[in-house]
């Protein structure tokens, strides 16, 4: 059973080896959050192959001792946590504290390096200069720092998933920027991890020696179902969308020296022209994602524009753009032998109870009274 187990966490191991070439390297979903789930994947990926290893030496080295292969438990929770602070645009209010630890990270990493040079050059390693004591004392020091950084990061991702939530639902009233279901998932996912790793550090403090099923287990169940949820993540875009600060970039630029309130009205001006003269309202489909890059102004901006200014959210700020289409058709006597349902097509509209819905909302009637009268 044992051996059927393990066979099955190595194939998930190269499964996410493929897995994180393709977050890094994809075109169609390339961005920096992207290239970080794919890292993050590859460091998961080498910390599973570092416990799980079947054999002792490759070519006379050690690869079963401590600092013999890359430790990358601290690169682990810090990938998490600075993918799930991008995605959320949050990454720039934890700048030092991520920027410490992955310099952390890599100067534990280093020791692993410094080592294969010391056996490259002298066939020895570092125990024949350091004790194994005080190598031991280090490497559990670690572990459990790695650990505490784990808790850290998944509390921090909580917090800031829920501050994300309360953000939109209070200033925000596009309900897409509430689609963050995959976004949970991929958080939540590390606390039974965090729960595991803890349970196995405690019996290691308590004096168990050795590595227990413990970490099978959690290598095992956590790596099937981490690929699930993160190519979910994979696929979905930043909840606001990082690439489209082009034109709020050049009007901050030319508006510098201006207040706050004329930079505002200047950019919610560019927001309502472009929906007006692109008449992107007559796409069915359209999300304030879309819009936001077809005019290179965040989808953030867009809805403090349309909360604020207009009075709207985004859905009833387009549907009041696809009302008035509508009446433009309605009111043309040479449209008169089309029907309201292919109207409301032409308007913009996905389907007939929404255009009777918007219509309602806007004008308190109905298409059909507009056209009898």
């Amino acid at each position: 059973m044992e051996i059927v187990f393990t066979t099955l966490i190595w194939a998930a191991v190269l499964q996410g080896v493929l897995l994180g070439f393709v977050f890094i390297f994809s075109r169609r979903h390339k961005s920096f959050s992207n290239t970080l789930l794919g890292l993050f994947l590859i460091i998961f990926i080498l910390g599973a192959a570092t416990d799980l290893l079947p054999f002792d030496q490759i070519g006379g080295y050690s690869v079963s001792r401590y600092f013999t292969l890359p430790e990358v438990k601290l690169l682990f929770p810090i990938l998490f946590l600075h993918y799930v602070l991008v995605k959320l645009q949050r990454a720039s209010s934890y700048k030092l504290f991520i920027r410490i630890h992955y310099i952390l990270a890599f100067v534990v990493i280093g020791i692993t390096i410094i080592n294969l040079a010391i056996f490259v050059f002298t066939g020895n390693s570092i125990y024949s200069y350091i004790e194994f004591e005080t190598v031991n004392k280090f490497f559990m020091a670690h572990q459990y720092y790695a650990y505490l950084l784990t808790v850290a990061a998944v509390s921090i991702a909580i917090a800031e998933t829920i501050k994300y939530r309360n953000m939109v639902k209070n200033e925000f009233s596009d309900i897409t920027l509430l689609e963050i279901n995959w976004l949970w998932q991929f958080v939540l996912i590390f606390v039974p991890v965090v729960i595991l790793w803890g349970i196995e550090l405690i019996r290691i403090l308590i004096g168990g020696i050795g590595q227990s099923d413990i970490v099978v287990v959690i290598w095992g169940v956590v790596s099937i179902i981490i690929y699930i949820v993160s190519f979910k993540a994979f696929t979905h875009q930043d909840l606001f969308y990082p690439g489209a600060e082009t034109a709020e970039k050049h009007v901050r630029k030319v508006t510098f020296e201006q207040d706050n309130s004329k930079f505002a009205n200047t950019i919610c001006e560019t927001v309502k022209n472009s929906m007006e003269t692109g008449q992107y309202y007559l796409n069915q489909d359209l999300s304030i994602h879309d819009f936001a890059k077809e005019i290179h102004v965040s989808a953030r901006t867009i809805s403090t524009c349309i909360n604020k200014n207009f009075g709207y959210n985004f859905n009833e700020w387009v549907n009041n753009y696809r009302v008035e289409k509508a009446l433009e058709i309605l009111n043309d006597k040479n449209n008169d032998h089309l029907s309201i349902e292919g109207i409301g097509l032409d308007s913009g509209f996905k389907s007939r109870s929404a255009m009777y819905i918007a219509f309602k909302k806007k004008t308190g009637k109905t298409p059909g009274n507009f056209r009898s009268n």
